[in-house]
């Protein structure tokens, strides 16, 4: 088939995402999952492979093409990226079939981060697709206030159906007898979370605003007077009224 046109294309801290998703075209009525019941669990990162493509397109909308067609099986994810930009195929707020554990019983483990997580598969082992990865997460957290705390790799699901214990980054990072999932990624994941981190604050600054007072008026008359003479040179002067 052609290329995928997607329906919208936003920006997410500086990654182009083109939102195409597959809950509005699935004309091979492939297998879906459904709306999110669970309240939200965070974020689940993976790693995939590099894939050959046109140069009219890139390995983000292939992967998306791929799902839509039924070559990834029941797999589907939230976003793919890769070094270009990424592509959104489910709602965020529906689930995602990603965190399963070949050969293994679904029970207490990876049933919680396909139903309650937004799942992101990195593509290859490029510092650009991972960068471009940490500042859509980083745009996620700020848009959910939900931070770092609920960042998890694919070894974290497996490694909780598999009885592990241990803290979210040690579950992240120890060895799950699998995939080792995100296999480029996961090697210097304290890494790539202080990435994420790191643009995480930067959005939140974005966001900040620094108001100065200059006046404080008992007359509501007077007040409205200096406004008007403020605002000549800063149209955007308002008047707040407060209790002593």
């Amino acid at each position: 088939m052609a290329y995928l046109v997607p329906d919208r294309i936003y920006n997410a801290n500086g990654v182009t995402v083109k939102e195409y998703l597959l809950t509005k075209h699935n004309p091979n009525k492939i297998a879906l999952p459904s709306k999110r019941v669970l309240p939200f669990g965070g974020y689940t990162v993976h790693n995939t492979d590099k894939i050959k493509v046109s140069a009219q397109t890139t390995m983000a909308e292939q992967y998306v093409r791929a799902t839509y067609n039924g070559n990834m099986n029941d797999v589907s994810v939230h976003f793919y990226v890769d070094e270009v930009e990424a592509w959104q195929e489910l709602p965020l707020d529906w689930q995602s079939w990603h965190a399963g554990q070949k050969g293994k019983a679904d029970a207490n483990g990876s049933h919680i981060g396909n139903q309650a997580t937004i799942s992101i598969e990195v593509i290859g082992n490029s510092a650009k697709a991972e960068d471009n990865a940490a500042r859509l997460i980083a745009w996620l957290m700020q848009t959910y206030k939900v931070g770092t705390d609920k960042l998890f790799t694919h070894n974290y699901w497996c490694n909780v159906r598999n009885g592990k214990k241990g803290t979210v980054d040690e579950l992240n990072k120890l060895p799950d007898g699998y995939k080792g999932c995100p296999v480029y990624i996961r090697p210097h994941w304290d890494e790539f979370k202080a990435k994420v981190s790191g643009y995480l604050s930067e959005q939140e600054e974005k966001n900040v605003l620094y108001r100065v007072q200059v006046g404080a008026f008992r007359s509501k008359e007077n007040a409205e007077l200096y406004l008007a003479r403020v605002k000549k040179e800063f149209p955007e002067a308002y008047i707040v009224k407060t209790e002593e």
